[in-house]
């Protein structure tokens, strides 16, 4: 276990060496984030409405129409920061437009995709809200939706690059986790425990900020520590496109992409790609 810990940990600071040569990349999650921003402040008056006179069924509707828009923005920039990681894991110099391009490319499995992952999220959501009061129920949940989310890892991939429908993505997902599981669950676990750390960081100041009593102090460290935040977060998904086509590359192909160790990653599945 130790050894998975240590090779995913390399892992993911190759995956930072390839985002310094091409930090282009990072608009996608930027771009990503400013436009969910702006559908998530367009359904915050309607969201609290139906909440409020409407909690059943008109409540969900609304809900599942945001999940579908929000999972589309989502995936559409994803695509777009993968397909542009393939492009420098095989030697290329990508630009913001070839990823669009792609993501272009695949708008019908993209809107699908949303939909079907708008279903899911709604599905566990409604369950969650059924077993609200209960914490084994709630376990359980978040069980489900973290186990959607490893069989689900690697739809993207596999469909923009084997231009496969959803379906046989998610198949073929499937299929590419059991090879990496050890890498792909610790390296999330790695790059989340990381960036929680560094995010924990900017409460410091703000917490001195607050002790100042001062408003003005307050208020200019708490957009300097939001502006944190941001980056940080814009930093961790660009390193998780990167480290999923990375897994994806070697998983599929058996060859270590530029950029990555061939040592490391070749005694990553050295006893599952035979």
């Amino acid at each position: 276990m130790f050894e998975t810990w240590s090779r995913s940990w390399t892992l993911v600071k190759q995956s930072y060496a390839i985002l310094l040569k091409d930090k282009e990349m990072m608009w996608f999650p930027i771009l990503s984030g400013m436009v969910t921003l702006g559908l998530l402040l367009s359904f915050v008056v309607p969201l609290f409405v139906a909440k409020l006179f409407a909690p059943g069924a008109m409540l969900y509707s609304l809900l599942f129409v945001y999940y579908i828009l929000s999972y589309f923005i989502v995936i559409f920039f994803n695509v777009g920061l993968v397909a542009c990681a393939k492009i420098r894991l095989e030697g290329g110099d990508p630009t913001v437009k070839e990823g669009m391009n792609a993501a272009m490319k695949h708008l019908p499995n993209i809107l699908l995709w949303a939909v079907i992952s708008a279903t899911v999220g709604l599905i566990l959501r409604m369950i969650s809200d059924k077993l609200e009061d209960n914490f084994l129920g709630q376990i359980v949940v978040s069980l489900l939706g973290m186990a959607w989310t490893l069989l689900t890892f690697f739809v993207v991939p596999v469909m923009i690059f084997e231009n496969k429908s959803v379906f046989e993505s998610i198949k073929g997902s499937t299929h590419i986790l059991k090879k990496t599981w050890g890498e792909t669950v610790v390296g999330q676990f790695s790059m989340g425990g990381i960036f929680l750390l560094l995010g924990l960081i900017g409460v410091v100041p703000l917490l001195l900020a607050v002790g100042s009593g001062s408003l003005s102090v307050i208020l200019v460290v708490g957009v300097i520590v939001v502006m944190y935040w941001v980056a940080l977060g814009v930093v961790s998904a660009s390193l998780q496109g990167i480290y999923l086509t990375a897994l994806y590359h070697y998983a599929t192909t058996g060859i270590a992409p530029k950029g990555f160790d061939a040592d490391t990653i070749e005694q990553a599945f050295a006893r599952k790609v035979k």
